[in-house]
């Protein structure tokens, strides 16, 4: 779909309209419907008829995040059944995956790839994985110990032959991990959702520059379900300087980035030029700095009172490697 805004012709994407206008309990409404009356009518593909294992295979992408990746992926360990990393790294993360597996004893498969296209990823992801159940897993997502509890309740009450895109909440931690990300700082998305062959990614234009990898998933196969409750922490904001920094601009300047990628030039050396000429600074880690100083000025403080205290996990973690030295405390 084509929209003309001020004379500039800007590309907005059917389902990115669809929300704008409805909603995200008008789009609830809408696939409840529309999904309900396709299994009832008999037009549906079941479930069950993918021919998959009941059980969950953890989707995650990763991209230089050394920082989070093992209590993110320990925090699930106790109720998912396989992982499949796909990762594009030039730090330790690949290392650090491999040695949790082989520690933990855990079914991790994993895909070393060429850096850019994040949708593409997912793809490869969702392409070898092996269970019915997928769920969408960053590598600076943390769950709490009782996470996976709720998790599995939920799966055991619903409709074996139906699909599903679950939802529910994780806190948001900007800056360093004693603040939040504003006023209401809960990331709420379908972290969990059965297998179909007709899913699929795309790179779809949400305004102001911003193209997002989203979850395309038939209206007619996926009922949504809501967990209200605060089930992980996502450290989204939560780097070094340098780390962040191209978080950001991997974020913001997607298009460009891609384009330069394809075109075989150095992912690093991208980024940098970017945030010299975008931002007038002389290094990623400078701009990281600014976003730091700038988020810690705005957010207000974490407070276990208001939220819950941070898992388990990942107090453990911070304690290991701060005595280690291989990790700051952020």
């Amino acid at each position: 779909m084509l929209c003309r805004v001020v004379g500039v012709s800007v590309v907005v994407s059917l389902p990115v309209l669809v929300r704008r206008v409805l909603g995200r309990r008008g789009v609830f409404l809408l696939r409840n419907v529309v999904s309900g009356l396709m299994y009832y009518v008999g037009l549906y593909e079941y479930a069950d008829s993918a021919g998959r294992e009941d059980g969950i295979s953890v989707m995650m992408c990763t991209y230089n995040e050394g920082e989070w990746v093992e209590p993110s992926i320990l925090s699930v360990k106790d109720f998912v059944d396989e992982y499949v990393v796909v990762d594009s790294s030039s730090d330790d993360t690949p290392e650090i995956v491999r040695r949790v597996a082989a520690e933990e004893g855990l079914n991790i498969k994993l895909f070393r790839v060429p850096p850019g296209d994040l949708a593409t990823g997912r793809l490869i992801s969702l392409k070898n994985s092996s269970y019915k159940w997928i769920l969408h897993l960053d590598a600076d997502m943390i769950f709490y110990e009782d996470g996976g509890k709720v998790v599995k309740e939920v799966i055991e009450s619903l409709n074996p032959r139906r699909h599903y895109l679950i939802y529910w909440k994780y806190l948001l931690l900007c800056g360093d991990l004693h603040h939040v990300c504003g006023d209401n700082p809960y990331h709420i998305e379908h972290w969990l959702f059965t297998y179909s062959g007709k899913l699929t990614y795309k790179y779809l234009n949400y305004g102001n520059g911003l193209y997002m990898d989203t979850l395309i998933a038939p209206l007619r196969l996926y009922k949504p379900i809501f967990i209200d409750k605060v089930l992980g922490v996502h450290l989204a904001g939560v780097r070094s300087p340098e780390k962040l920094a191209v978080k950001y601009l991997r974020a913001k300047h997607r298009r460009e980035l891609l384009e330069s990628l394809s075109k075989g030039d150095d992912v690093n050396e991208v980024l940098a030029r970017i945030a010299r000429q975008a931002y007038g600074v002389k290094s990623l880690r400078e701009l990281g700095e600014k976003l730091i100083k700038d988020m810690l000025g705005k957010l207000p403080k974490y407070d276990e009172g208001t939220f819950r205290p941070l898992p388990k996990v990942l107090i453990e973690y911070l304690r290991k490697t701060t005595t280690t030295g291989t990790n700051s405390g952020l």
